[in-house]
């Protein structure tokens, strides 16, 4: 039977496999469902293989768990549970004393951390220490442009027509007069896909031994890596069209027109709105109103999320739509529930707002911190998600086991006419 970390991956595999599958936008195809259900049946199995191997490995553990002799003769058997109480420390002194045949111990002998002993080494020595089954983390940052975007899965590069312009009617037509000519013009955007990858190493005695789920924090710290590196790469300012890097959210609007983006008249590609001076203080109810409504108004009624720098997040919660802050807050809290229960923390001018540390910047001047992203406007094109190896060979004569991830994706705006942006200004 295959060990348990590999059936664990395995199972995970699976699951990625038909998270993958169900992530289809379109109707699963007949292929599709067969697909599904074999895999299903494959992971149900492969359940209850790891159950199997689990109960056979607890087992194992309570047979082998070790007993202790001390001098006195008396034996005890280890108890994690027992020494795991809050009178551990109590019962481990009167443990301690009765070995000595009632020769008195001071308390202040094994209190290695108290004034009048100090740190001694045969104090520290002498208290029973035992590592935890459990891991305080350090958590990652949630991805605000995923939560914004639309985000899709290929199988290979794509490239998708777009509407680079619209015709328009501009007077009526006489009798006996030529049709107007309506002739819009199209493009293509081209979604490729770049690579992350990245890889640990693991010695067999911390697979077999490590407690805290060490494995598992490894791997989730592998996926979290790729989520945080995308969205740097995502919210950056590299130029549209881009052959080595997906397009940037705070990329420049000439880069946008030289990729092919206009709107109806031709002059609107993105809205970008700058303040008057160069610092975040200086962002008013009317900047913030003009990213919301300064484009076109058919665009208005989208589904669109803010994605906001944390330092104007924190501006925005102290405005109000009247000068010295005496009117009504801008920002709006969740009617119901709290920020543990989702994404977004609340709504601007009626579009739910996300916060993302990648806009963080040392120096905010010339920069854009807040960004109104219409869901259809940015598509994010994943090469089937994140995949993982396990490699047991390639060092295996040093008994380490080798974990890789990779992940392929991309960003492309595809309309981005209807998104706005806010830019401080470069200058005071």
């Amino acid at each position: 039977m295959a060990d348990l970390v590999s059936m664990r991956a395995d199972a995970a595999a699976l699951r990625q496999d038909m998270e993958n599958i169900l992530s289809t936008d379109a109707e699963l195809t007949v292929d599709q469902v067969a697909e599904l259900d074999a895999k299903r049946e494959k992971l149900e199995k492969l359940q209850d293989q790891v159950h199997r191997a689990e109960s056979i490995d607890a087992a194992r553990e309570a047979v082998a768990r070790p007993t202790f002799k001390f001098p006195s003769g008396q034996k005890f058997t280890a108890n994690r549970e027992a020494f795991g109480q809050t009178n551990s420390r109590q019962v481990f002194f009167e443990r301690l004393k009765a070995q000595f045949r009632g020769e008195r111990i001071s308390d202040r002998f094994i209190d290695f951390g108290s004034a009048e002993t100090g740190a001694t080494g045969n104090a520290a020595s002498l208290l029973p220490v035992d590592l935890q089954d459990e891991m305080i983390r350090l958590f990652a940052n949630v991805s605000a442009v995923r939560n914004a975007a639309t985000v899709r899965s290929y199988a290979s590069d794509v490239e998708i027509p777009i509407v680079t312009s619209r015709a328009t009617i501009t007077a009526t037509t006489l009798e006996g007069v030529a049709y107007d000519a309506l002739e819009p013009d199209f493009g293509k955007v081209r979604f490729r896909s770049f690579k992350t990858a990245a890889e640990t190493a693991i010695t067999e005695e911390a697979i077999a031994d490590a407690r805290g789920g060490l494995v598992d924090e490894i791997l989730q710290q592998h996926s979290e890596a790729h989520g945080n590196f995308w969205e740097t790469a995502y919210t950056a300012t590299t130029a549209a069209a881009s052959a080595t890097a997906p397009d940037g959210l705070r990329c420049t609007e000439a880069s946008l027109s030289s990729a092919g983006f206009s709107d109806d008249a031709g002059s609107v590609v993105i809205t970008d709105v700058i303040t008057s001076t160069n610092t975040i203080a200086s962002v008013t109810y009317k900047n913030l109103l003009d990213v919301a409504f300064g484009m076109p108004a058919k665009y208005w009624g989208l589904d669109k999320s803010w994605v906001m720098s944390p330092a104007m997040y924190q501006h925005v919660l102290g405005l109000t739509d009247e000068s010295g802050g005496a009117g009504r807050p801008l920002f709006q809290a969740r009617a119901s529930g709290t920020l543990q229960d989702s994404a977004t923390l609340g709504s601007l001018f009626g579009y739910p707002v996300l916060v993302s540390d990648a806009l963080t910047e040392g120096t905010v001047a010339g920069k854009f911190q807040a960004i109104l992203l219409e869901r259809g406007s940015y598509i994010i094109a994943d090469r089937a998600g994140i995949s993982s190896q396990m490699d047991e060979f390639t060092r295996g004569a040093e008994g380490m086991t080798v974990f890789r991830t990779r992940m392929r994706s991309d960003g492309r705006w595809v309309r981005p006419s209807s998104s706005a942006r806010l830019q401080i200004k470069s200058t005071a």
